[in-house]
């Protein structure tokens, strides 16, 4: 890779001419799969063509297929981008660009494909970019209506939000004060859903301004913001799957914007992990008492055993925040390799990630206070990893303690609710996205915040 990206031009001078080079590059690895499938229809020796090449193949297809650049433009210009690669190579591209201009429309319409429900599936997939097999999960996972709102937006860039360091005025920042997530795709800009979060008019002024190097500000999507604050309360917290932070970060921000005393325990399978989110929480202010640990949270026992033996017993915690490794599949905007690197079986219902994100929770049950709660999210939009997840946690040994509770209930958001009026939206937001448990979910839309979800569970007392 580093050889191709050498022998590409250097970054573009103009920010517009930046834009399409960026997005470009994100859409070609996005699309990658559906993009080659496309492509090896009409090249004679697929194996044969070199990486370099095939990338630029691909730019050159995803402006056919997906930015509909016409022929002429986008076949020369592709031409030129294989010969910067291969100078012998440029005959077979432009045969091989002509005949995917020719057949886009069709292969889109997953003409190839008798008419039926294989047929439009198929055509979904291919207008998203995605796997078959991805495609077919979602719209089992969400319904065919938000599906496709996922797949509509699934090419297109994502909006950037972050989250303010409390020492800020938002009126000193570069940002669009009053820019927040829309319960409806398309809808005019409210207010912020939450204190903090806040959308920058121009994001690479933004970063260019320093701000996250001196952590001012955490990049971070308004639907995880949203999950932070829901898991923050006062007095105790054990984040298992910390991170570098982000989420810390924000919690630690809440808690001080209301006043709370609040101790955070930040455990993550990475020590260098855990050193970097010490140490921009450090340069933030914000980690008057916080601790992070490095261990496997499904022993989670034996990676506080530290802390159980300075306390003198076995710490219990007002809550505990699984932030679950999941597949991503809700932030595939941002990361577009994820689509085409997932395996079917790792997400599969029992798979591998299931089974990891189950064996966190369970060991995480043990860690809660009576009356505390135990908070379960995940970047992912796939029921399998999600409701299923949930649902075989309360089904346990360990779950049995527990009963499901609203998201949009929790304690900080009905706080900043009170404190801000109708102002704060995010209490409607979460309410919104909820489902009739109380288990909240959001879906990637054009403009609109990724795909991310959450459930909150309470210890019952002994009582109960």
């Amino acid at each position: 890779m580093r050889e191709v990206a050498e022998s590409m031009p250097r970054k573009p001078e103009d920010p517009r001419d930046a834009a399409l080079a960026l997005r470009l590059a994100l859409g070609a690895t996005a699309a990658a799969g559906t993009l080659d499938e496309l492509l090896d229809r009409y090249i004679a020796k697929p194996r044969a063509v070199k990486l370099p090449v095939r990338l630029a193949l691909r730019i050159s297809a995803f402006e056919l297929l997906y930015l509909k650049t016409p022929a002429r433009v986008a076949v020369s210009q592709g031409v030129e981008l294989v010969r910067g690669q291969a100078k012998s190579a440029a005959g077979m591209a432009n045969a091989v660009l002509r005949r995917v201009a020719d057949a886009c429309d069709s292969f889109l319409a997953a003409e190839d494909i008798a008419a039926g429900v294989l047929r439009d599936h198929t055509a979904l997939a291919r207008r998203a970019g995605l796997p078959a097999w991805l495609a077919e999960a979602i719209i089992s996972s969400l319904g065919e209506r938000c599906a496709q709102t996922l797949f509509d937006a699934q090419l297109e860039p994502a909006p950037v939000y972050v989250h303010l360091n409390p020492r800020l005025s938002p009126e000193g920042e570069d940002v669009s004060a009053g820019q927040g997530p829309t319960d409806e795709p398309g809808a005019d800009a409210v207010a912020p859903m939450l204190p903090g979060l806040m959308q920058p008019a121009d994001i690479s002024s933004f970063i260019r301004s320093g701000a996250l190097n001196r952590a001012d500000a955490v990049a971070s999507d308004a639907a995880a913001q949203l999950i932070a604050t829901a898991a923050t309360a006062p007095g105790s917290c054990l984040e298992i799957g910390a991170g570098r932070g982000t989420k810390t970060f924000i919690m630690c921000a809440q808690a001080g914007r209301l006043g709370w005393a609040h101790s955070h325990t930040a455990l993550d399978l990475s020590a260098r992990k855990c050193e970097l989110n010490l140490e921009r929480l450090h340069a933030a202010g914000l980690d008057g008492e916080v601790r992070c640990v490095a261990g496997d949270g499904c022993v989670v026992d034996a990676v506080l055993a530290d802390i159980d033996a300075a306390a003198g017993e076995r710490v219990l915690f007002d809550r505990v925040f699984v932030d679950a490794p999941c597949s991503g599949t809700g932030t595939m905007r941002r990361h577009p390799e994820i689509s085409w690197r997932l395996d079917a079986a790792d997400v599969a219902y029992e798979g591998a990630l299931p089974r990891l994100q189950l064996a966190l929770l369970r060991a995480a049950a043990s860690r809660v206070a009576e009356d505390g709660e135990l908070v379960y999210a995940t970047c992912s939009v796939l029921a399998s990893e999600n409701q299923a997840v949930v649902d075989a946690f309360l089904a346990s040994s360990e779950g049995a303690a527990f009963r499901l509770v609203p998201v949009h209930e929790a304690q900080a958001l009905s706080a900043f609710a009170d404190a801000c009026g109708v102002g704060c939206s995010a209490t409607t937001f979460a309410r919104s996205h909820e489902d009739d448990r109380g288990r909240f979910q959001t879906v990637p839309a054009p403009e609109a915040c990724d795909g991310h979800f959450c459930a909150r569970m309470v210890r019952r007392s002994a009582s109960c």
